[in-house]
């Protein structure tokens, strides 16, 4: 049985699943080169590792450069849609919703012969006034999403749901960022900007402590590498949210390469039984 330094048994930890949200950064995607170059040096750092891991991916980013999306699953890696263009779900009305996200499953879905089961909303904006998502993903095919951020958030945040895997009453199962309470605080301390900024004797702490639940998962973007990217004000966030977003990025393979020292997680898709039932738990505002 693993053990602590001072020999006490350790908490049981799932192995952590890589996720990786293939995005460009800038505003107009034409002005983005870097991300190509910054997503392939990220398959072939997995490759090294032999780390299999789900890779969500745009559909303009897809239509524009669909070899990253063979490239993923030549590797081994499971592919899911990140939305059409990574508008966020709280300005999409339901026509706009359904139509954009059956068209970026079907162009997937041609580029890697296969269904696409997984979902990832941008920002994770699937929130209390837009749980109608989950009925339409169902219908689509979507057999589970991992768009939900089960506290409150500075972007979108829903405060209430389960902290672990749960099913929605339309049968989608959601697998949440996993977040961890630090006081009145709660963060998800597995990805993105908090994975780059946080030291990692935070981080190491805050997983030792709170594991993750039985479906851990760490979500990146291309630009959370992309050390040579210059600095530029991202419009909406100011200068000082924009340097939040350039911080850490040369530590975080480092990072990554502490956090699978032993091992990683399947690919999301393999992970669904993990999830509670419907009805396991009560869903804010959602009719069981």
């Amino acid at each position: 049985m693993p053990t602590e330094h001072d020999g006490r048994p350790a908490a049981v930890r799932a192995p952590v699943t890589f996720s990786f949200d293939v995005e460009p950064h800038r505003p107009d995607p034409a002005d983005d080169t870097s991300y190509p170059v910054v997503t392939r040096r990220v398959y072939e750092w997995l490759a090294e590792r032999g780390i299999r891991g789900t890779v969500f991916v745009v559909g303009t980013t897809a239509l524009a450069n669909p070899a990253l999306v063979t490239e993923a699953v030549a590797a081994g890696h499971e592919v899911g849609l990140h939305s059409w263009d990574h508008t966020p779900l709280t300005e999409l009305s339901p026509e706009r919703f359904t139509d954009e996200t059956r068209r970026g499953k079907a162009l997937l879905e041609d580029l890697v012969g296969e269904a696409i089961v997984g979902y990832r909303a941008p920002t994770f904006s699937l929130v209390r006034r837009n749980v109608w998502v989950t009925d339409v993903l169902a219908e689509l095919g979507f057999t589970y999403s991992s768009s939900v951020l089960p506290a409150r958030s500075p972007l979108h945040g829903f405060p209430g749901l389960p902290r672990e895997p749960f099913t929605w009453p339309s049968g989608l199962v959601e697998l949440p960022c996993p977040i961890a309470r630090l006081g009145p605080l709660a963060m998800p301390f597995l990805g993105g900007v908090y994975l780059r900024v946080l030291p990692w004797p935070l981080v190491s702490l805050t997983w030792r402590v709170n594991g993750g639940g039985p479906a851990p998962l760490t979500y990146c973007h291309p630009y959370d590498f992309d050390t040579d990217e210059p600095f530029w004000v991202v419009p909406g966030t100011g200068r000082l949210g924009s340097r939040l977003l350039w911080i850490g990025r040369g530590r975080m393979f480092a990072k990554l390469e502490r956090l699978f020292a032993h091992g990683a997680g399947p690919p999301l898709r393999e992970l669904l039984h993990t999830a509670d039932p419907v009805g396991a738990h009560a869903i804010p505002g959602v009719p069981s």
